[in-house]
């Protein structure tokens, strides 16, 4: 260890006395407890500050700075330590300065690191490391220092725009992950995802495990974070979707193509997730940082973790009601008074252990704000781990889907809070939200599928250690469980620091309850999927059979396939209703207005379709019409100077929506924003021509939500007593009587 130097009085640049070192620690120290309050980085602002005690210094040559360490102690005697370069205060009068404040100071602590200096304090040595890195990427010193501003748990500070250097300010006892994990992912692994490392400042002191106080990385030129990328991506998207941009009309398809990109972009990252979580499996037998197999111990704690922190949230969530606004009270206490739930799915750890997964370090604080978009993807920072955590829950291996809940709830948070920002901007638009949320819930569903498949083709390599489970439904239960501790982890924070957005994890947590079995009718029964919504397009050809007098219609009306006689006593629902004739079935029409015949026009045209079980009953009661209204005549009615009726038939092209809903009230938001043509499908063409007795709607609510009183009104519902928009009408109000008499909740 080098020699201790004893204090020694300094110059300010305008050339008078500075104070020394300790006498400026001694300031600092008096003045910290009226002033840490007010300092973005000090995470103990609720706590009362007793004192504020000097642990160590060291004056950094060639400047009026000082390395400062300190303790915080507060009132109930806890402690916390925090790294404080201190300097002489400027002309304000205050008692000191922040040293990163002072580009000269942070110029000489990277001139250290690339000297490998050290420094002496009273009781240990400040010591400055670079890494083989270094003259590659910093070939020469810089001229340059810019901290950035608004940083919360460390100070940042940008060299030439070619290196960074974070310094910590909460400091525990033993390396960093940070600095661990980079430190790894540069020298061994070579992972191209990630900064790579070029220097590190340490404390070191006899008897203790050395403290990480910064760490220097390589500067990555971006486009700025993926979460800001994202808001804006939203902010398009949700204008096309619904309102359309300044004087331009909605382009519902030009934001579906925004999805797309926006899914192809997270297949991108989940892709580079799963580089990142196989380069940190990497690490050979012996090594720190090598694989672990999860034993049932380790999903016991895990476990236990969870459940505990699932008692303190719904702690806090009981006491914080009263402040909470209805209707967003109501969902509060849903998920307040389903604890138990909750707990069992939590419980979804224990197939990690049985699967034969392995446990590596992770990153731990995975989000969107996390990663950097680049010129050439992503680059992914701060392996810190989340704040709240001890450094040894930080450093301690973990599966690697807790990084991937916390992308997947980064997502969620996204469209959230980018349907927030939007619902605000027009606060007079009625309705409004319940036309956005079925896309938030789209836009979710894509990006979530394209990143967790991108992952899984790259984190499962065979011959590699096995870092999700192998079955998927093993997965999936593991996946849940990870994300309903995010989303407890995120009640909590914004319960105790931002009440206003209390509603994006009530809105996911409310989500998971949703989709758990229970007994509560209008929730999916164990076993049972989603109900998935199809559009579809109707192919017309011609059968090549006409008929020119109403006894030939009653003959071709026998012969010609059923796909026509469906067409020319359906096909008027797809239709514009300037397109449409006098009647709802072309039979009736053309007998009406070609051939004059209108009493058997208006016979044909009470032949009601949804009085029929099948297409054949359709026919045999059409024939059996014309045949009748025949018998009484003495003459065939013909066509003089009209048209002949030329017989059509149509098919039907399915075309998948991807638009899925697990509740009664997904069901309803959804019917809200899908195509006419999928109303059609599933009322229309599913009861008929695909067989299946009773519309899909009325189906899936009996035997997916169970309810089968609602299921009946909504089979009732006649298509064919008016216009398609006028049955999506009557099914949503039928739904909203059901949610407003309790089912789904």
């Amino acid at each position: 260890m080098s020699a201790k130097r004893p204090p020694s009085k300094r110059v300010t640049p305008a050339g008078t006395d500075a104070p020394s070192s300790n006498e400026l620690v001694t300031q600092a120290a008096a003045a910290l407890p009226e002033t840490l309050g007010a300092r973005r980085w000090f995470g103990s602002k609720n706590r009362e500050v007793s004192q504020v005690v000097p642990v160590d210094h060291a004056a950094v040559p060639g400047t009026t700075g000082v390395l400062a360490l300190f303790d915080v102690v507060f009132a109930d005697g806890q402690r916390e330590r925090y790294d404080v370069p201190v300097a002489p205060s400027g002309a304000d009068g205050a008692p000191f300065a922040d040293a990163m404040g002072d580009p000269q100071f942070c110029l000489a602590l990277l001139d250290m690191i690339r000297r490998g200096a050290t420094l002496a304090g009273a009781g240990g040595t400040f010591r400055f490391v670079a890494t083989p890195v270094l003259p590659e990427v910093l070939p020469e010193a810089p001229k340059e220092a810019h901290p950035i501003a608004g940083e919360q748990s460390h100070t940042s500070v940008v060299y030439d725009r070619r290196a960074i250097l974070k310094l910590l300010r909460k400091l525990d006892a033993g390396r960093s992950p940070e600095l661990e994990i980079s430190d790894f992912l540069t020298r061994e692994a070579a992972f191209p995802g990630t900064p790579r490392l070029v220097g590190a400042v340490s404390y070191e002191a006899d008897g203790a495990e050395p403290v990480t106080l910064g760490v220097l990385h390589e500067f990555v030129p971006s486009q700025g974070d993926a979460w800001t990328a994202a808001l804006g991506r939203l902010a398009e998207y949700y204008a096309a979707a619904i309102e359309g941009k300044g004087e331009q009309s909605p382009d519902p398809v030009f934001s579906r193509a925004l999805a797309s990109a926006d899914a192809h972009e997270a297949a991108r990252l989940g892709a580079l997730t799963g580089r990142l979580h196989r380069a940190l499996a990497s690490a050979s037998p012996g090594h720190p940082l090598a694989p672990e197999p999860i034993s049932a111990a380790d999903v016991a704690a895990w476990t236990d973790g969870m459940l505990d922190q699932l008692r303190r949230v719904g702690d806090a969530l009981q006491a914080g009601l009263p402040g909470i606004l209805t209707p967003l009270r109501e969902r509060a206490e849903r998920v307040s008074a389903d604890g138990a739930r909750l707990a069992d799915e939590l419980r979804g750890l224990d197939t990690l252990a049985a699967s034969q997964v392995m446990k590596v370090r992770v990153h731990g604080d995975y989000h969107l704000g996390q990663v950097l978009r680049t010129a050439d993807g992503f680059a992914i920072l701060d392996f810190e781990g989340e704040p709240a955590r001890s450094l040894a829950e930080r450093r301690a291996k973990q599966c690697v889907l807790k990084d991937v809940a916390g992308m997947l709830r980064s997502f969620a948070y996204a469209g959230q809070v980018a349907l927030a920002r939007h619902l605000e901007a027009s606060p007079h638009h009625a309705r409004l939200a319940e036309r956005l949320r079925p896309w938030t819930e789209a836009w979710e569903e894509g990006i979530r599928t394209a990143f967790l498949d991108a992952f899984l083709g790259e984190a499962v390599r065979p011959g590699e250690p096995a870092l999700v489970p192998a079955e998927r439904e093993s997965f999936d239960r593991a996946l849940r469980a990870y994300e309903l501790d995010k989303a407890l982890y995120e009640l909590g924070y914004e319960l105790a620091n931002r009440p206003a957005w209390v509603a994006v994890p009530l809105v996911a947590l409310e989500r998971a309850l949703a989709r758990l079995p229970g007994p509560a009718p209008g929730r999916l029964r164990p076993g049972e999927g989603p109900f998935a919504f199809t559009a579809c397009m109707e192919l017309r050809e011609f059968v090549g059979l006409r008929a020119e007098n109403e006894r030939q219609l009653a003959q071709l009306l026998d012969e010609v396939p059923l796909d026509s006689i469906y067409y020319h006593t359906h096909g008027f629902l797809l239709r514009h209703r300037l397109a449409t004739g006098a009647y709802p079935n072309d039979f009736a029409t053309w007998v009406d207005v070609q051939v004059r015949d209108r009493v058997l026009g208006e016979r044909l045209a009470m032949v009601d379709p949804a009085d029929f079980t099948s297409l054949q009953a359709i026919r045999e009661e059409l024939v059996s019409v014309v045949d009748e209204h025949l018998g009484r005549l003495g003459i065939v009615p013909q066509v003089v100077s009209g048209e002949p009726f030329d017989f059509i038939q149509s098919r039907i092209v399915e075309v998948p929506t991807g638009i899925e809903a697990r509740t009664l009230q997904e069901l309803r938001d959804a019917l809200l924003e899908i195509d006419q043509s999928a109303i059609y499908f599933h009322l229309v063409e599913a009861r008929l021509r695909l067989g299946r007795a009773s519309n899909d709607f009325a189906a899936w609510l009996e035997r997916g939500l169970g309810l089968p009183e609602l299921a009946a009104r909504v089979q009732a519902v006649n298509p064919y007593a008016g216009s398609l928009e006028q049955a999506r009408t009557r099914l949503i109000a039928l739904l909203d009587e059901a949610l407003a008499g309790g089912a789904g909740r």
